[in-house]
């Protein structure tokens, strides 16, 4: 959870080296006409922050792109604070296996430590609908995660030879190379990918009070994604589907356990106006559910995902006025919307690097539930609402948004829009 950024710059600046992207951009390019530069790049960028739960602190981000292929990207970064929080990030995406052209690889990891993590998970029923904000363990704690993905580019569709595809810009504005035909159908509109992505994941405290502090897991995700909107990056237009399968492995300090997710998002244009170079309305349905979930009636749970995993609402993708991991139980839903305007004025409209910026207001509802049921999913649901700023800097879309509810406000900087 992040509160009170010393400045918003540098937010933008961790952003762009640290934050996760909400679904990979293997297999895509972006050749902007306005940016004279070709080849690799390498920017490194040294940050100051401050946040609640580390305190304040420095660190270095770097990212290499254009190498060791065109599409490739390669970045870590590392930080330490005044706080006892140490972290680094590393990882390589958009790596085209030269023995499968079909095939793309992302891999990154994470390992730190930090003074006060916090879990809403320290006991039964910690993380419920109706638990409140200070039903929380803190203490000093370790989160590890290493993560792979392999995805196969679909051989059906309009695109479906192209293996890489590029779009065509002007300052960050598509021209040329939109992926959506006007139709929800794979075979004439849009391109399809299949994913597989192990991973591990610890997280841990020194002085846990808990079993449910100390979790260790790992497992699979198998995820169909169908993008037929018009430019990833930024879609005025179109849709995006995601089904996902998740297969979690008994790690010793985890159950095995099964979880469905969906998530559908929908994009309008609805054109210029005197002020605004484009204004879009996105929309987002996202809902789970964990089969293999059993509540006993000695109140004993097994089959149960991990407190971070499944369906869990809090954090930068789903319910953005709550710290990260607030609820969780066995299903979740979530709705959200958001007013995506350009201004036609650009304040740093003389540096090539930086194409555009958007304002965008935006509100989500949802709620966690022992169950998936469409009647008890939409009762007592949480809100949030807040403003954010986009930006496309080189060519990735930086996110900046400030989210309230009603247990605070939170301050999420991170990479790619929201959905």
């Amino acid at each position: 959870m992040t509160r009170f950024p010393i400045i918003i710059g540098v937010l933008l600046c961790v952003a762009l080296v640290l934050g996760l992207p909400r679904w990979s951009a293997a297999f895509k390019m972006v050749h902007d006409v306005s940016d004279p530069h070709e080849g690799p790049r390498l920017l490194v960028v040294p940050f100051g922050f401050k946040t609640e739960a580390s305190g304040s602190g420095v660190g270095v981000g770097a990212t290499y792109s254009g190498w060791p292929q065109e599409q490739a990207i390669i970045g870590g970064a590392a930080w330490k604070t005044f706080d006892r929080t140490d972290a680094i990030y590393l990882n390589l995406t958009d790596f085209q296996l030269p023995f499968a052209k079909r095939l793309f690889l992302m891999v990154h990891g994470f390992d730190s430590s930090y003074g006060n993590m916090v879990s809403y998970a320290s006991g039964g029923g910690a993380a419920d609908n109706n638990s409140g904000k200070h039903d929380l363990y803190k203490g000093h704690g370790w989160d590890q995660w290493l993560e792979g993905e392999l995805t196969y580019v679909m051989p059906w569709g309009p695109f479906g030879d192209e293996l890489i595809h590029t779009y065509t810009t002007d300052k960050g504005i598509l021209t040329k190379g939109s992926l959506y035909a006007g139709e929800f159908d794979p075979s004439v509109s849009g391109r399809s990918y299949f994913k597989i992505k192990p991973y591990y994941r610890h997280r841990w405290y020194r002085d846990s009070v808990s079993p449910n502090t100390d979790i260790e897991t790992g497992g699979f995700r198998f995820t169909f994604e169908y993008d037929n909107s018009d430019f990833t990056y930024d879609p005025s237009e179109g849709s995006t589907t995601m089904l996902r399968l998740y297969q979690g492995i008994d790690a010793g300090k985890s159950d095995s356990w099964t979880g469905v997710e969906l998530d559908f998002s929908s994009y309008w244009n609805l054109g210029a106006s005197s002020w605004f170079a484009k204004q879009v309305v996105a929309l987002n349905f996202w809902t789970v559910d964990t089969p293999s979930w059993n509540t006993h009636a000695d109140g004993t749970v097994t089959g149960n995902s991990p407190y971070f995993m499944g369906a869990a609402l809090g954090g930068y993708t789903h319910q953005r006025g709550y710290p990260f991991y607030r609820f969780h139980d066995k299903a979740a839903i979530n709705y959200a919307v958001e007013y995506r305007v350009m201004p036609k004025w650009n304040p740093l409209g003389t540096f090539t690097w930086f194409k555009w910026w958007e304002v965008v207001p935006f509100a989500e509802v949802g709620r966690v539930a022992p169950y998936w049921n469409p009647r008890i999913l939409h009762q007592d649901m949480k809100f949030s609402a807040g403003v954010g700023l986009r930006a496309m800097i080189l060519n990735s879309v930086l996110r900046l948004d400030v989210a309230g509810s009603a247990e605070g406000a939170n301050v999420w900087a991170m990479l790619n829009q929201s959905f």
